[in-house]
């Protein structure tokens, strides 16, 4: 049986260490020295293998780049619904997006340390290396399946960080290079095309959605299941414009899987991973059991709290807006300055400037445990599918507008206060901007704004004007409104590989 406990495991075979090391993103040796062809050998090396790339996931306190905190707040303050709280924070340069190429954040190396992770448990089934598969076949085709679809998470984070979205030019720019075999350290790969990327990343999930060996009992809580496989997917064909794929797909997940949406008095509770309603809706969620290197200090839990560094808050344009409608539900996970009055001065001074408007994300709570730093970090939920669903069907068009009704008023109803103050939505009410701003509300803070806005070729407007900047502090004129043309709207590829690699050093994004 696969435990639960993979952050608390003692690696044994403990996978590549995440340093910056030039092309460590190629590195196949694990950093116990064992030869990569025969650390893999039986079941049990897979599971601790497997409990490597999901701990990969995260990252750590030193390198940060993924998961644990970067992923979230990297593609929310650079919209217009969160910005970092005043300089010198940690997402202050993506929200500013003032760096070059030398001094640009990056989320490079980590996830194609996770990717080679990946690779490693692919290649040992594959090459037949798995001396007990017989035994543990079931066990083993499962593994093997979750290991293609984090490849495919991997890969398409990357080509939509660093990579023009697949709508402005049919996936034909340069996306990143993709890796699906271990290379050597001195390989000098190129970028693949946007287009290639996605092809690879969608042959992945549908190749572990069809082998049947993924779990359907949405009960293996921190593990890719099936229905995460298929709500990544749909995800992946939202970005890529294939609207009819993404409405099929999602419309298999509402309608088949065991998930179900939060009812508005649950919600707000439902947050505390102890909480018992809190798997309802979470399709995947990487699971924290301690303070240990991903869910420090340096975490996003930590960042986003008032207790914590208070790095990141929503903006005023947000919060004046989605407290328009006091039955909505998410109000009540967007908090204000508790401490109003405190021995820091910091606290004080938050108070002095945001009153008691909300500001604070509470999507990860003190919770029943008492420490935000606890709290697992939401992949794929159930309401995302839901969005995806009305979207897709917005933009098909035609009949399909009535399912998009149907998949808000769903939604909107399970995120009121009263269900009887709903105002429903019809043929001649829902809109494309509707979906988008429900959307908004939905996944602040969950890092989804600023890539939704680049795939609809959306405007991202934080201020305009000096004397009405809100909670902004002062930004450079071209990042106060900018669009998917802005070249810092992608990631410069980082210095270190560019200097290593002369294939990609003359593949650099435009602009750095």
């Amino acid at each position: 049986m696969i435990t639960k406990l993979y952050k608390s495991f003692v690696f044994s075979m403990a996978v590549a260490s995440l340093s910056s090391c030039v092309n460590n993103w190629l590195d196949v040796t694990p950093s116990d020295s064992i030869a990569a062809d025969k650390a893999i050998t039986n079941y049990n090396d897979t599971k601790t293998a497997m409990y490597g790339m999901y701990d990969g996931l995260q990252g750590n306190s030193t390198y940060n780049e993924y998961y644990a905190t970067r992923m979230f707040y990297y593609g929310d303050v650079r919209g217009e619904d969160m910005q970092a709280r005043t300089q010198g924070m940690r997402s202050s340069s993506c929200y500013e997006m003032r760096y070059a190429a030398d001094d640009a954040p990056a989320i490079w190396n980590v996830p194609y340390n996770v990717i080679r992770r990946a690779n490693r448990i692919i290649e040992a089934v594959e090459g037949g290396k798995i001396t007990d598969a017989d035994k543990y076949k079931k066990e083993v085709d499962d593994i093997y399946a979750q290991a293609k679809v984090v490849r495919a998470l991997g890969h398409f984070d990357l080509v939509r960080i660093y990579g023009n979205p697949y709508t402005s030019d049919n996936g034909a720019s340069l996306g990143v290079p993709v890796v699906m075999s271990a290379l050597d350290l001195d390989a000098l790969q190129g970028r693949e095309t946007v287009a290639n990327v996605y092809k690879y990343v969608i042959a992945d999930l549908t190749s572990a959605i069809e082998s049947g060996a993924l779990s359907s009992s949405g009960k293996q809580q921190g593990y890719i299941d099936l229905w995460a496989a298929k709500a990544l997917l749909t995800r992946v064909y939202l970005y890529k414009g294939d609207n009819e794929l993404a409405l099929t797909t999602a419309k298999e997940i509402i309608a088949e899987s065991p998930y179900k949406l939060w009812k508005g008095e649950e919600y707000t509770n439902a947050w505390d991973k102890n909480d018992a309603n809190h798997t309802k809706e979470m399709i995947f969620e990487l699971v924290n059991n301690g303070t240990d290197d991903w869910a420090d200090r340096e975490g996003i839990a930590y960042l986003y709290h008032e207790e914590g560094y208070a790095d990141a808050i929503c903006t005023k344009s947000f919060v004046d807006e989605l407290s328009k409608d006091i039955n909505d539900v998410r109000n009540s996970v967007i908090l204000p300055v508790q401490k109003k009055f405190d021995d820091k001065k910091d606290s004080t001074d938050m108070y002095k400037t945001y009153k008691d408007n909300p500001i604070f994300i509470n999507k990860f709570p003190m919770g029943q445990l008492g420490d935000m730093r606890f709290q697992n970090l939401p992949i794929l939920r159930l309401s995302e599918v839901y969005l995806n669903a009305a979207e897709a069907a917005m933009k098909l068009g035609g009949g399909h507008v009535d399912e998009a009704v149907e998949y808000m008023n769903v939604l909107g109803k399970a995120r009121s206060k009263d269900e009887s103050k709903f105002v429903e939505f019809n043929a001649s009410t829902i809109s494309l901007e509707k979906i988008l701003w429900e959307r908004r509300k939905e996944l602040v803070g969950e890092g989804h704004r600023f890539f939704d806005a680049m795939r609809n070729n959306e405007t991202i407007v934080r201020y305009e004007d000096e004397k009405n900047k809100g909670w902004h502090y002062s930004l450079n004129k071209d990042s106060r409104k900018f669009d998917r043309t802005y070249f810092r709207a992608l990631l410069p590829i980082p210095v270190s590989e560019t200097n290593a690699n002369p294939v990609i050093a003359k593949q650099q994004n435009p602009g750095y």
